[in-house]
């Protein structure tokens, strides 16, 4: 009796567990390829802007440094995604090779949050200009 007790115990334990080491997954935000595509700028810098494209690439630039969606020299990047986590390849005219990953806390049709490998907070804001 008593070692059905400690059986059924120690399953329930290992169940509570097993539970509580899965929470993270169901918290995960899972990103959206589809409401990631287009013109998007950063809410703490107004003039900043990335574009994702529906076929992986995307540009970005800055404003503040004359630099324009239009420009020849705008830097291009291609993207991937995996659950919560966005990937940015961004190739400069020298040949180097700069990236990002970025894991999403949070995206809607309009807007996404996501920190860097730092834990620094981001948000843009899609935008239609």
């Amino acid at each position: 009796m008593i070692k059905k007790v400690f059986l059924r115990s120690l399953l329930l334990l290992g169940m509570v567990a097993l539970m509580a080491g899965c929470t993270d997954l169901f918290e995960k935000v899972i990103v959206d390829d589809a409401a990631l595509v287009g013109k998007w700028y950063a809410l703490d810098n107004k003039t900043e802007f990335w574009r994702f494209n529906a076929d992986g690439s995307g540009l970005t630039w800055d404003e503040s440094d004359d630099v324009y969606e239009h420009d020849e020299n705008v830097p291009r990047f291609n993207w991937t995604t995996r659950i919560d986590q966005i990937r940015i390849d961004i190739y400069g005219q020298m040949g180097q090779h700069v990236y990002y990953d970025w894991t999403v806390t949070r995206q809607t049709a309009d807007s996404l949050t996501f920190e860097d490998y730092y834990g620094n907070s981001r948000t843009f804001v899609k935008t239609s200009l």
